[in-house]
């Protein structure tokens, strides 16, 4: 199966270098999902798109071949992006690394590439709070981003939390109750005296999350836990090569894969 002998909207995720002049390079593809492919050429003297093949660029592009890695056909760069610098640069960073170790190839996954645009256009330069010469309100910004994103790829995924009924009876979630998550299943209400010491979560907070409001700091740290636990299956327990970026520049609390709880 060929991607289309048409162009599809992609984002660059990744390259690496292959043999003398070319690039194997992970593709973000609208109509067929991940797809690692090479780009011929991408590295050589006359290369004229060799500056061009870097993470976060838009494009339209072809492929053709029916392995695991196919060959890229066309490729037409496009000129508007999303400009990343500083924690957003480190924040997408992570969301390519994310996608890249747990999106399967060659499935289509149109409304995971809508959600992708939306996080690149949240983390741009552009995007973040106008008034944010105060570190804050601009990271605050970033991890509300994240944590939309983080959640739409599980829903896209097949993993999808269900944050208003609990896994045990089927019911709804309370405020004032607190939950343990277990990945795959759900939340479970935790009724020990020692509910709100032990690795748990307030029914307030998964409302919250429901409702895609991250405005409190601790209903985002919440969901920030949940997705870590929900993730990391899908992981293999193998960690983010990114994971060491956020700790060398003490930005690691924003992600979910990012510090120890």
């Amino acid at each position: 199966m060929t991607i289309s002998d048409g162009l599809s909207p992609a984002y660059i995720l990744h390259t690496r270098k292959y043999r003398d002049t070319s690039l194997i390079v992970e593709l973000l593809v609208r109509d067929a999902g991940r797809v690692s492919a090479v780009a011929r050429g991408a590295r050589g003297k006359r290369g004229r798109q060799q500056a061009t093949w870097q993470p976060f660029t838009p494009l339209l592009v072809s492929c053709f071949g029916r392995g695991e890695l196919r060959t890229v056909k066309h490729a037409e760069f496009l000129p508007a992006g999303f400009p990343l610098a500083g924690d957003s640069l480190l924040l997408g960073i992570y969301a390519n690394e994310l996608l890249v170790r747990v999106l399967g190839k060659y499935e289509a996954v149109p409304g995971l590439f809508n959600q992708y645009q939306m996080l690149l256009a949240s983390l741009s330069s552009d995007a973040a709070p106008a008034a944010a010469t105060n570190v804050e309100p601009r990271l605050r910004h970033y991890q509300q981003a994240l944590r939309r994103f983080e959640l739409g790829l599980l829903q896209e995924m097949g993993f999808g939390i269900s944050f208003t009924v609990d896994a045990e009876r089927g019911a709804a979630v309370e405020p004032g109750r607190f939950y343990e998550f277990v990945a795959d299943e759900g939340f479970y209400p935790v009724d020990r005296p020692d509910a709100a010491a032990a690795d748990s979560f307030p029914g307030e907070h998964l409302l919250a999350i429901a409702a895609g409001d991250f405005s409190s700091l601790a209903t985002d740290q919440s969901a920030k836990h949940i997705t870590r636990a929900a993730f990391a299956p899908l992981l293999g327990g193998k960690p983010l090569k990114s994971r060491e970026l956020f700790r060398r520049d003490g930005f690691g609390g924003v992600l979910s894969q990012g510090q120890a709880r």
